[in-house]
């Protein structure tokens, strides 16, 4: 009787640990699948951010050579900057 007790309780030791391990590796899958999910959207981010980078570096070339182009313009017309002191050619 005592052999028939100790046998069922290491069945049911056996069955416990048997049912553990399986909730340990679908845990496991689980967080694995979240991790996975989540390197993806920091990837994306990351994709995203590099072509807004780029974007803004585009951009701002554009700008300064606008700003350029515009000064030329202002000068040949005549403008000039505060404090520029203008000479003017006179023919002989």
């Amino acid at each position: 009787m005592k052999f028939a007790k100790k046998k069922r309780k290491s069945l049911i030791l056996r069955i416990a640990l048997a049912a553990f391990s399986v909730y340990v590796v679908v845990s496991m899958v689980q967080l694995q699948l979240q991790l996975n999910r989540g390197q993806e959207q920091l990837d994306d981010i990351n994709n995203q951010l590099v072509q807004t980078k780029q974007t803004n570096t585009a951009l701002q070339d554009k700008l300064d050579g606008y700003e350029e182009y515009l000064e030329q313009q202002a000068r040949k017309q005549g403008l000039v900057k505060p404090g520029e002191t203008v000479f003017v050619e006179i023919p002989e």
